[in-house]
């Protein structure tokens, strides 16, 4: 999308929004010489990785990887695509975007979607000046839900009338293109193709707002009996509601300072929940979470916490949720509601501190889905035991720590009454050897006493470097001259910045050979400085280097003699290529046999320092 915008504009957008002062909207940083650093937003971490450089205005994380400028930056923190970010950085800083506009193509999108968040804003405005006009059932549903006021007014709530065309003709009478409100999910076309009818109707109405504050779509929820009970803006240029969450609006800056979010079902969940005063809470839109929600949650929250409708269709979401967030990566909990009751419901009856108790009484992932296999199966019978292990063979599976998965076997094993090996056997497969060679906690100990790391301090390395190439050689060696000054000015007695052979490496060492020269230790932020944006992903790679820390004098030596290899092998190939392109000349000159010459003395040389490697 960058590509269809002016330059000049994306220039002016980063000149009037300087780095420090946008990162600094949702982290703390604090001065580190040149740089400014805090705790990356983006991953969770204890030891501040995440520097912005005010000199060339970026961030990095030395611990994830994320990177970019401003404008990416904000993409990424508010979960919003390129022309948003855009917008909401002018915003900012007081600029117009249609008067740096200058593709047709830009111009033209760019129109169709400011237009589709104007209906929209439109249309929730007509929704919600309708909820108060007179009294009507929408306003009586929203009292007898325990809503006052000045909660409808926050979430923006409205009613649309039970009638076919009120909607529509208010927005064509407001000078908006009959196909831009079609576009907007607004309005459906009549089967006889004639004219559009309103798409909600009859219905109490939910604003769907983005992060960036705009209306993208709704939700209505039928008043009378009828279906569907719940109905959703359907897909536009504007929203998709795979990729976002009722109510993040709103609860985005307490989910930050708290790191946990509650993620729940329904619209009147999130809302309840709010105004029982508990404001980290957001909605799934009515569907299975997906991973971009997932991505996104993980993105504003160490901990996400489950709390669906305690029903068994709430169970069987929940259970789809936990899947896609645990494969994203989110640290995941669930909390347990008796069967029919919504959270809505839970804190209006209970109040705001038996909800958060339930919070803190919330269920890990492996925990809540062994429970509800218990709950489904009688343990008192032999068939109900059988199926209750098979049942969740498959979760354990999935564990990664031995320490995790045995505590599980042992807990599963004292819940059905069969032995913790039978169970291991199930899970592995009745071949006991299955067992010790697919659990981490038997590698090492069925291995051969030679194959063993009984010898730390005798470390060979230069086999798995070989392995690695010259480029991981010449990144570990710039991770030890980084680390010790002492080893710079060692290795530096060997060889020069120039006898590395990738490009970033030798600038990335010399910069290092600058530094030392006026300082007795260098930080990363020093060398981040002097590199430009597309180089610190190097940089990254470096510093993350893992390089043995016994016996590092035959570390670098082994890291210098990959490099040397590389280059005898690289001039080997050119001699040869060069040799074939002589000799297939037919009348060679004088010069050209000397030539020949030479190439086979320098050919006999490199083979037997070849040998010698």
């Amino acid at each position: 999308m960058s590509n269809y915008f002016d330059e000049e504009l994306i220039e002016e957008i980063k000149e009037r929004n300087h780095i420090i002062d946008v990162v600094s909207r949702y982290v703390p940083l604090k001065k580190s010489g040149s740089t400014y650093k805090g705790l990356c937003p983006f991953h969770h971490e204890k030891t501040p990785s995440f520097v912005v450089s005010e000199e060339k205005q970026f961030y990095h994380c030395f611990g994830c990887g994320q990177s970019g400028d401003a404008i990416h930056f904000v993409m990424q923190m508010e979960h919003i695509d390129f022309i948003d970010a855009i917008h909401m950085l002018g915003d900012w800083a007081g600029i117009s975007i249609e008067e740096y506009t200058t593709s047709d193509r830009e111009k033209e999108e760019i129109h169709i979607k400011n237009q589709l968040y104007e209906i929209n804003r439109e249309a929730a405005l007509f929704y919600y000046k309708n909820l108060f006009q007179t009294r009507n059932d929408g306003l009586k549903y929203f009292y007898e839900r325990g809503l006052n006021s000045q909660t409808i007014k926050k979430f923006g709530l409205g009613y649309a009338k039970d009638q076919w065309e009120l909607l529509n003709r208010y927005l064509l009478t407001k000078g908006y293109d009959q196909n831009l409100i079609y576009k907007a999910g607004l309005v459906i076309k009549r089967k006889t193709k004639d004219g559009y009818y309103d798409r909600f109707r009859n219905r109490v109405i939910f604003p769907i707002i983005n992060v960036a504050g705009k209306v993208i779509g709704f939700g209505g929820r039928i008043i009378d009996k009828g279906e569907p009970k719940y109905l959703n803006s359907p897909e536009t240029p504007v929203f998709n509601k795979g990729n976002h969450l009722y109510g993040l609006n709103l609860s985005k800056d307490v989910i930050r300072k708290k790191k946990q979010i509650v993620v729940v079902e329904g619209y009147m969940d999130v809302i309840g929940l709010y105004e029982g005063g508990i404001y980290n809470v957001v909605a799934s839109l009515g569907t299975a979470l997906t991973k971009s929600q997932g991505y996104l949650l993980k993105r504003y929250a160490d901990e996400v916490i489950i709390a669906y409708d305690g029903d068994t269709a709430g169970k069987a979401a929940t259970l789809r949720g936990l899947d896609v967030l645990k494969d994203v990566g989110c640290s995941i909990k669930v909390i347990e509601l008796a069967d029919g009751v919504d959270p809505d419901e839970y804190v209006r009856k209970k109040g705001k501190d038996a909800f958060l108790e339930k919070i803190k009484k919330a269920l890990p992932l492996v925990d809540y889905k062994i429970k509800l296999a218990h709950n489904e199966n009688d343990l008192t019978t032999t068939e109900g035991k059988i199926k209750f292990v098979q049942s969740i063979t498959y979760i354990l599976k999935t564990l990664k720590s031995p320490i995790e998965l045995d505590a599980y076997i042992q807990k599963i094993a004292l819940a059905a009454h069969i032995s913790p090996e039978a169970i291991k056997s199930e899970i592995y497969g009745n071949n006991k050897g299955n067992y010790q060679k697919d659990s981490a906690s038997y590698k090492n100990k069925y291995r051969s006493k030679n194959d063993r790391y009984t010898n730390k301090y005798d470390i060979k390395p230069i086999k798995p470097i070989q392995k690695m190439g010259y480029i991981e050689a010449e990144k570990s060696l710039l991770k030890l001259m980084m680390d010790d000054k002492r080893l710079f000015d060692k290795i530096k007695a060997i060889m020069t910045c120039e006898d590395f052979i990738d490009e970033i490496h030798i600038k990335i060492a010399k910069v290092m050979d600058d530094l030392y020269e006026t300082n007795e230790f260098i930080s990363i932020e020093m060398i981040l400085e002097k590199l430009k944006q597309e180089e610190i992903p190097i940089l990254h790679d470096i510093y993350k280097k893992v390089v043995p820390i016994e016996n590092v004098n035959k570390a670098f030596i082994d890291y210098m003699d990959v490099i040397k290899k590389h280059k005898l092998i690289t001039r080997k190939i050119e001699i040869e290529n060069e040799l074939k392109r002589i000799e297939k000349m037919e009348d060679k000159t004088p010069n050209e046999i000397v030539r020949i010459r030479e190439l086979c003395i320098d050919y006999e040389k490199l083979l037997k320092e070849l040998k010698k490697q």
